[in-house]
């Protein structure tokens, strides 16, 4: 009865993490749809902006008590506030909900998805509209090139993040194990090959020796 069970538990597990990456990937995809859509508001209002003509911010009228007269482009800046950033706020409550459920369950995240997100302030890094990308060489000269360090700048909340761009890294050391027993085995497989070429060589010889 226990094995039974222990099966059970097995097959409850796993159909409850594959229902957890399916939320996993809902979140993500709803991060980014209001990522989105909050990008589009903002480039619909700028053109809007531009196609309007240039009047000054405020002025006051003074047959109207000094009270202020708000103009077209306050107007304009006011209406993008109010549409981006409930889309904004959606987008990082999306990606907050995305690690709580991740940390919990212990899923790990992929570096993919991990890297396309702030750290800090749970913003989706779109490069050229929410995070910058640069490439730093800290060599003299940049005469390095394994030197080379992409830096991924977050425009909201400045944070950067460095990621390495070297081709070369360091082995693990399983790999490195396995190397050596490979190059281990090479070697003694060559003085095998080698001592077995000399005793025929010597047997040669002799026989040649004895026929004399």
């Amino acid at each position: 009865m226990a094995k039974a069970k222990g099966k059970k538990e097995a097959k409850n597990s796993k159909n409850s993490q594959s229902h957890i990456r399916a939320r996993l990937d809902y979140l993500h995809q709803a991060a980014a749809y209001f990522q989105g859509k909050s990008t589009l508001a903002e480039g619909q209002n700028v053109k809007v902006h531009n196609n309007e003509p240039t009047s000054v911010a405020g002025h006051v009228d003074p047959e109207d008590n000094g009270h202020t007269v708000y103009t077209q482009q306050q107007v304009c800046s006011v209406n993008q506030k109010k549409t981006q950033e409930p889309l904004r706020n959606l987008s990082r409550v999306c990606v907050s909900h995305l690690r709580a459920v991740a940390m919990k369950t212990q899923i790990r995240l992929p570096v993919t998805l991990k890297r396309s997100v702030c750290k800090r302030c749970d913003t989706i890094l779109i490069p050229g509209v929410t995070c910058s990308h640069e490439t730093n060489n800290a060599s003299r000269g940049g005469k390095k090139p394994w030197a080379n360090v992409l830096v991924v700048r977050c425009l909201t909340c400045a944070t950067e993040k460095r990621f390495p761009q070297t081709e070369k890294r360091g082995k693990k050391l399983v790999e490195r194990r396995k190397e050596k027993d490979s190059a281990l085995v090479l070697d003694v497989n060559a003085l095998e090959v080698d001592t077995s070429a000399a005793s025929k060589e010597k047997q040669s010889n002799y026989v040649k020796r004895m026929c004399q």
